[in-house]
């Protein structure tokens, strides 16, 4: 899990305030997948004797409809790794665009969902051979290490996509069955908090009133407080009641005496 801030914000005093979330994000160097994704760009230049365009999408951590929309109906291939295990992912279109390119032949349109011969199938599996030898930095991955073709994916957390776009159209997948350990340097503290200013509430419970008395409100109404209500005050910060104690008057200013914290509020 990882800290950040929703995108929109809301102003308050001045000052525009985020609200802050934890979100699930990998842990996988950027620099680790371009290394990859260069690797594979100039295979595919070598395997095609043309000029190669990739793109990469950054490493992410699909939720389990996210993998369902990856893998759904795709071919994939598990390679061993010595540090984790990867994979290859191809939509079968994309599948059909890369055989077919090899060939020397343009996509067809709809023709690039259909079925892979056994020929084509063979030209995959060594493109696919080719490909899995560049991901040593993000798995360990050595040249030895062939791709086995497989029909289900379980268990893997991380994913990344190469998208090429020329000399065709077509995305391959690259998932990880586990992400990086994040190594901790260095530790959070109250203390780094303490400059930060959060405005205190002091709220005073008032008896009961009925429903029919507060509809009844108007400016300029009375309500009653008895001397036994300044006793029950509670001192919060942003909704959140902190102690308990008694609202009065000191020095000629408003005051609130402390008597108890709430049991809620962790002490530091």
């Amino acid at each position: 899990m990882a800290l950040s801030f929703e995108t929109r914000a809301r102003c308050a005093d001045g000052r525009a305030i985020r609200r802050v979330r934890f979100a699930t994000r990998s842990a996988l160097p950027i620099n680790a997948a371009c290394v990859v994704a260069n690797g594979v760009r100039e295979m595919l230049a070598s395997l095609l004797g043309t000029t190669v365009t990739l793109r990469l999408i950054e490493p992410l951590i699909p939720t389990s409809e996210g993998w369902q929309v990856v893998l759904g109906d795709a071919l994939i291939y598990r390679v061993a790794g010595s540090v984790a295990d990867a994979a290859l992912v191809f939509a079968r279109s994309d599948a059909v665009a890369l055989v077919g390119a090899a060939f020397g032949e343009a996509p067809a349109g709809a023709s690039t969902s259909r079925t892979l011969s056994t020929v084509e199938h063979d030209v995959l599996d060594r493109m696919v051979d080719e490909i899995a030898v560049n991901l040593g930095p993000i798995c360990g991955v050595a040249e030895r290490h062939r791709a086995r073709r497989i029909d289900r994916l379980e268990g893997f957390e991380t994913f990344f996509e190469l998208i090429v776009d020329n000399p065709v159209q077509a995305r391959i997948g690259v998932a990880i069955s586990r992400d990086p350990a994040i190594e901790a340097r260095a530790m959070f503290s109250t203390s780094h908090l303490a400059a930060v200013g959060l405005r205190a509430t002091a709220a005073l419970p008032l008896e009961s009133l009925t429903a029919a008395q507060i509809l009844e409100l108007k400016p300029g109404a009375f309500v009653r407080i008895r001397s036994a209500d300044f006793s029950r005050c509670r001192l919060a910060i942003h909704g959140r009641a902190l102690a308990s104690g008694t609202c009065g008057a000191r020095n000629g200013r408003f005051a609130f005496a402390l008597r108890s914290l709430c049991e809620a509020t962790p002490r530091a």
